[in-house]
């Protein structure tokens, strides 16, 4: 049995992952597999042990079995071998317990789970305008909810996804687009909704045809990233001190218009932004602008 000290510690394993070579799988691709399920229980929380003829078991909650399962059939892509999601570890009746984090989170109000950043923009005149709405799970009120027993990442990360979809009914704002934080893996129940989805990095390896957002692009990724290739209709990027020592021309073939400027804390933050061609914005800051400009239109409708 190959050694897992990172086993899950909150909870139970919930499921199995088994991967069954076949007589023709090349000695290379059974490393690389096993490598794969090895790192899955390493870095999410989990357990591999041998199952005899080669085969082997992850033994992990439901996000990690899914990551494991789609970076194995992208390695093995019909090569001959066979991945099996095994029967829940854990007696049904359990999992379905009210101490589960799927009932905890479904006994609370989705306003309680959500943050929402309002996204500032500016009219035709120069001034301050709503320009949207993002909202995305609120990692520190779903921990709190959640506890410790379920505290370690992978169910955070499918307790994130869980409020993510139940999101799916929020009405989009009149002043602008709705963009909504969600995983990947629920943008084919999207249908006609009328929202945009915002995508981890990790999407742009298989990006959607449909129109989406990405989060997550930190000065390193930019560095690495061809601006001028990269896709999504929106951008949203941190404000950081790294951001100055990136090449001037960048902004250029990224295409400012599509940025949504996150973490601006004051006026400074603000023109430097502007400076670089850059119009929506996120961030105490503009949370002040916003606020003032409710105001006024409160009393004009008075």
């Amino acid at each position: 049995m190959i050694p897992a000290p990172h086993q899950a510690r909150h909870g139970p394993p919930l499921a199995a992952l088994l991967f069954r070579p076949g007589p023709g799988l090349a000695p290379e691709a059974h490393r690389v597999a096993r490598a794969l399920l090895e790192d899955a229980a390493r870095n999410r929380g989990g357990r591999v042990s041998a199952a005899g003829q080669g085969a082997w078991r992850l033994e992990a909650a439901p996000p990690a079995l899914e990551m494991a399962r789609r970076a194995l059939s992208a390695v093995l892509n019909g090569r001959d071998a066979a991945l099996l999601t095994e029967a829940p570890a854990t007696p049904p009746a359990a999992a379905a317990s009210a101490s589960g984090p799927e009932a905890i989170l479904r006994a609370l109000p989705l306003e309680a789970l959500l943050e929402r950043r309002p996204i500032l923009g500016f009219g035709a005149g120069g001034g301050p305008r709503p320009a949207g709405l993002r909202v995305l799970p609120s990692a520190s009120a779903i921990a709190a909810a959640l506890g410790p027993r379920w505290a370690g990442a992978p169910w955070q990360e499918h307790a994130g996804n869980l409020v993510a979809r139940r999101a799916l009914g929020l009405v989009p704002p009149p002043e602008g687009p709705l963009h909504l934080d969600l995983p990947p893996e629920t943008l084919p129940d999207l249908g006609a909704a009328p929202l945009l989805p915002v995508l981890p990095l990790r999407a742009l390896a298989r990006p959607p045809a449909a129109l989406f957002g990405v989060d997550g692009l930190s000065v390193a990724a930019l560095a690495l990233l061809d601006p001028a290739q990269l896709p999504g209709a929106v951008l949203h990027l941190t404000l950081e001190p790294g951001l100055d020592a990136l090449p001037a021309g960048l902004w250029r073939l990224l295409n400012p218009a599509r940025v949504v400027l996150g973490g601006v804390a004051d006026a400074a933050g603000l023109e430097w932004g502007l400076a670089r061609g850059i119009g929506r914005f996120t961030g105490p800051w503009p949370d002040r602008l916003l606020a003032a400009w409710w105001r006024r239109a409160d009393g004009r409708a008075g």
